[in-house]
């Protein structure tokens, strides 16, 4: 069994780390893919928003939120990634959990995760730290895990 699992994400990518020892290098057993979320805004929903006109003169723009488009996405992998933790934790493969990921990811991660799973947090960074090399995402937590 590991000693602690790190997760690094953002909201179109998650890489899991396992620490063996402590004071361990870190080791990729998983990665996670979301590409919806790396969509441009219209590709984001297959319905494009309606165009509206302006109250006043000629104008037209589009109707509809991307970033809402965009943040429900982001909502959808985390709790993806939740899954993934939660059947890990279930499996017994880790003690402690470290988070490691973009501010935004961190609170949608932490509302998706359940009791028990949240309990083994035993740290949070919130860094975009998923195209890091190992050694320096593991330079971004404690000494000793």
């Amino acid at each position: 069994m590991a000693l602690a699992w790190v997760l690094v994400a953002n909201q179109s990518q998650a890489r899991i780390f396992e620490a063996q020892k402590r004071a361990g290098n870190l080791h990729e057993i998983e990665a996670l893919l979301h590409p919806e979320s790396r969509l441009s805004g219209r590709d984001l929903d297959s319905d494009a928003p309606g165009r509206s006109f302006d109250s006043y003169g000629q104008g037209r723009h589009a109707m509809g939120n991307f970033a809402d488009l965009r943040r429900r996405n982001g909502e959808k992998f985390a709790k993806k990634i939740a899954h993934t933790l939660e059947r890990g934790r279930q499996e017994g493969r880790y003690e402690k959990l470290y988070i490691v990921a973009e501010p935004y990811m961190v609170g949608s991660l932490r509302d998706a995760l359940k009791t028990p799973t949240r309990a083994t947090i035993a740290g949070e960074t919130g860094k975009n730290l998923v195209e890091s090399q190992p050694d320096e995402i593991r330079a971004q937590l404690p000494i000793w895990l």
